[in-house]
């Protein structure tokens, strides 16, 4: 078996090599780029002809012609020797391109590539037309499905509005339980939604959340909710969705049949706003899920779902944060347990015959 001092001894002669090679690389690289090899072949630029004529990453082709027409000797010579990796080689370089100092460039060596990457970027200048492109620049695309049950976001912002947006969502997520189950991505998803609905509940906007959904009484009734349910001038939702709005917004709910309108029923279903008020009041204006101590984002929920035979009544009506009513209630499909105390709710274990989550 071959020892780990020598698998390392052999990664780093080949890295080494690969350095030297990459130095011949640049060398080429140079003498087609004064050929005007990629305009003779019909491409739009160096980069162009070199990432698709050799099958490089268009990043990767730009590394290397950035570090072809830079020229740095110094560079040069340590990827000849082997010492310096292209990667190593690059960054220094743009180092240098950014005006840093001898001293700075010198003092770069002993950082690894995301320090001399930070130093870089301190050193950049960013000129006014250039913040004016960027703010530009900034899009935000959403994208539903085409039942829109679902939704993919990306965008572009300035650097400050990126900024922005991101410390709102850490500031959300600060405020909602810790899950160990949930990944990265998933909290700021989470957080994302906090900030909008917290928007949206009065808290800061003023809004509430108002409905008119569409059942088909074949379809809803057939499915438990899955199917035929959707929201006036948007989208189809399920049961869990479904669920949320009739407890936290106020509803008109148009029922058809065979496609004629059987009942409008505005706000049979949503908890009148007195009662809300009574209920928070009540509560202490916190939720009231064992162990949290959130006093925002507060929303109505019934103990019994309403679907079960619960009601508005006052028993049957507690407070909670939006964490535990959207994200455990509405999402994860979580209960109340009613013969928890009323000022700390627990949740019951979670139900595998349950057709699907809480329906209050």
């Amino acid at each position: 078996m071959v020892s780990i001092d020598r698998l390392e001894l052999q990664f780093a002669e080949l890295t080494g090599a690969m350095s030297r090679l990459d130095a011949l690389r640049l060398h080429i690289i140079r003498q087609l780029d004064i050929a005007q090899v990629a305009s003779a072949d019909g491409a739009r630029s160096m980069i162009e002809w070199l990432a698709g004529r050799f099958d490089l990453e268009v990043s990767t082709a730009r590394t290397l012609l950035g570090m072809a027409r830079a020229g740095h000797e110094d560079l040069e010579a340590g990827l000849q020797s082997g010492e310096v990796t292209v990667d190593r080689a690059a960054a220094i370089a743009r180092l240098k391109a950014a005006g840093a100092s001898e001293r700075t460039v010198a003092e770069s060596w002993g950082r690894d590539l995301a320090g001399v990457a930070q130093v870089t970027a301190s050193h950049r200048r960013i000129s006014s037309r250039e913040e004016s492109d960027t703010h530009q620049d900034r899009y935000l695309h959403m994208q539903p499905s085409l039942d829109e049950s679902c939704w993919k976001l990306w965008g572009q912002l300035a650097g400050v509005d990126g900024r922005i947006v991101d410390k709102a969502i850490h500031t959300a997520l600060d405020a909602l339980p810790n899950d160990a189950g949930t990944t990265s991505a998933q909290d700021r998803a989470d957080g994302l939604v906090s900030v909008a609905s917290e928007w949206l509940s009065g808290e800061i906007g003023g809004h509430d959340l108002h409905a008119e959904i569409f059942i088909d009484g074949t379809l809803g009734l057939g499915s438990h909710g899955e199917a035929g349910a959707s929201i006036l001038a948007g989208p189809r939702v399920g049961p869990a969705t479904l669920a949320e709005i009739l407890c936290a917004g106020t509803v008109a709910v148009n029922f058809t049949d065979t496609g004629r309108v059987v009942s409008t029923t505005p706000g049979t279903r949503a908890v009148p706003s007195g009662v809300r008020r009574r209920i928070m009041f009540r509560d202490g204006h916190r939720c009231v899920i064992a162990g949290c101590q959130s006093r925002t984002r507060l929303q109505i929920h019934h103990v019994i779902p309403f679907s079960e035979g619960g009601s508005h009544d006052l028993e049957n009506l507690v407070t909670v944060c939006w964490f535990h009513h959207h994200v455990v209630i509405h999402q994860q499909g979580m209960r109340l347990d009613p013969h928890s105390p009323p000022q700390a709710r627990r949740f019951l274990r979670a139900d595998p015959t349950r057709a699907g989550p809480s329906t209050a």
